[in-house]
């Protein structure tokens, strides 16, 4: 798979994958903390798993 790098000039659009990426991270956390499970969009589909299944 290639991947093209796109060059973004608005500074209040540059930071968003990091920042996506950072919250991603902290829902898994709170999701394996509490015992609830990780709820996501994928493919048209809502998925629900519990994060301790994954080995995360």
């Amino acid at each position: 798979m290639n991947e093209k790098k796109i060059r973004i000039h608005d500074k209040d659009l540059e930071n968003v994958e990091a920042a996506l990426l950072r919250a991603a991270k902290r829902a898994r956390e709170i999701a394996k903390q509490t015992h609830t499970p990780l709820v996501y969009y994928e493919n048209g589909h809502v998925v629900k798993i519990f994060v301790d299944q994954n080995g995360d």
